[in-house]
């Protein structure tokens, strides 16, 4: 199934048989987590797999554990190079045995914040305006948030350190998305809404970006929708 970049850093806890979800030599059923995708991703589920997902915000995972998403983009690193081997053998075992969504759910939360490095220095300010790009759907120009507190240089650095991209690239991903989200949950939607609502200057432009991103043309997309990036994009 083919998924396309949602703007943050997952986790992917597995805990069934093995399987290769990701198609990859090393990472079969190990937990894993995720940098920021820069273009559609391929995963081979299979009833082997059973895993649970943990979406980050965008700055969450160098928040919580100091790691900048840019050391994985489009890949990823085992669990266990940041989270403690036996405190995730542990939650591997309990996800086993347990289907109460919700108790499985408190223990990754409590797992998430017993790991966690308190010594991290965070960007308050700059966290919220990656909110308001994100609100806004990439839609805008970076140079709209600077002022006098802020430089582009600043921001730059922020960027590549924190959320894994240039301030350019993650508003380009997340205009993406949005046509994503639009192209599977808007039953009367029209490749050519997305010009005429003001995301693109042509449909040519357009075109080039799609394809870009997937790989593929945008009519010959539809046939690759499925229910797995359906539901991410309802994050």
């Amino acid at each position: 199934m083919i998924v396309p970049p949602m703007g943050f850093p997952v986790m992917h806890l597995h805990y069934g048989e093995e399987s290769n979800f990701y198609k990859h030599k090393h990472l079969t059923c190990q937990s894993v987590i995720i940098g920021q995708a820069t273009r559609h991703i391929i995963v081979y589920p299979s009833e082997k797999v059973r895993l649970i997902g943990v979406n980050f915000k965008p700055y969450g995972l160098y928040n919580l554990f100091g790691i900048s998403p840019g050391i994985v983009t489009n890949s990823a690193i085992e669990c266990h190079q940041i989270i403690e081997n036996k405190k995730l053998n542990e939650l591997t075992i309990l996800l086993k045995n347990n289907r109460d969504k919700d108790t499985c759910i408190l223990a990754v939360e409590q797992l998430l914040i017993e790991q966690r490095k308190n010594e991290i220095q965070t960007f308050r300010y700059l966290d919220s305006l990656v909110d308001r790009i994100e609100k806004e759907n990439g839609l805008l120009h970076t140079k709209t948030l600077l002022n006098n507190s802020i430089s582009s240089r600043t921001l730059q650095r922020y960027f590549q350190k924190v959320i894994g991209v240039s301030p350019k690239s993650f508003c380009q991903i997340l205009r993406h998305k949005f046509i994503m989200q639009q192209c599977y949950h808007n039953p009367d939607f029209q490749w050519n809404d997305i010009v005429l609502k003001g995301y693109y200057y042509d449909y040519s432009h357009f075109y080039k970006d799609f394809h870009h991103f997937s790989g593929h043309k945008p009519a010959g997309y539809l046939a690759l929708k499925n229910q797995y990036a359906a539901d991410m994009l309802r994050v």
